[in-house]
């Protein structure tokens, strides 16, 4: 059958289909958080772009690893809710989805840094096998330090080596909870330019 569309002003057209749009890698509406009488987090809105950098700034008892562990899905808040790239955090999928780093972490320290990220490739069911584990290795300029033990690093480096493995599996979310605490200033300049970097590279940072 001819088509008789062209040239026939009648003829209906096809608006063209937006892109859809991809949800925020962390979405946080009204989110509250009570621990007795104490009251951690009270209707906190926040969105996280994945490329976007954004930081948490306050006192201590304000609330910021609260807010990161309900993120991740260890702590239920009281009211509101949390997505991580639009699954509710804690489910399956928005683990899948993010790293982590805890304020407070550490590895055996009879591991070496290329034993530490096989690790947590098996924890996160990556795939990416040694190629994955050179590249995260490269990125925070631990490449040299393979084969080192944990407990022949300096604090900068465990830290490095604290985001290589929150990166494992290639998330989309990095949630990292006081990432600079106890490093000089040339650490902490190092991590600020591979947070950076992770911006540039579409990786939404909190």
């Amino acid at each position: 059958m001819a088509d008789t569309s062209a040239g026939n002003p009648h003829a209906p057209t096809t608006a063209p289909q937006a892109a859809p749009e991809l949800a925020p890698a962390l979405a946080v509406s009204g989110l509250a958080k009570r621990y007795g009488g104490v009251e951690a987090l009270a209707g906190v809105d926040l969105e996280v772009a994945e490329g976007e950098l954004v930081g948490l700034l306050g006192p201590n008892g304000a609330g910021k690893s609260t807010l990161t562990k309900i993120a991740c899905g260890l702590v239920r808040p009281t009211t509101g809710r949390a997505t991580v790239c639009g699954a509710p955090a804690g489910s399956a999928p928005a683990r899948a989805a993010l790293g982590y780093l805890a304020e407070l972490f550490r590895f055996p320290g009879w591991y070496s840094a290329d034993e530490v990220l096989e690790l947590h490739q098996r924890l996160a069911g990556s795939t990416g096998g040694p190629e994955e584990r050179t590249r995260l290795l490269e990125l925070v300029a631990l490449a040299d330090a393979r084969n080192r033990r944990v407990e022949a690093m300096s604090k900068g480096m465990q830290q490095r080596l604290g985001v290589a493995q929150a990166l494992v599996g290639g998330p989309r979310l990095l949630l990292l909870d006081e990432p600079t605490s106890a490093l000089d200033p040339v650490g902490r300049r190092t991590v600020r330019e591979l947070l950076e970097e992770l911006r540039g590279r579409g990786v939404g940072v909190l």
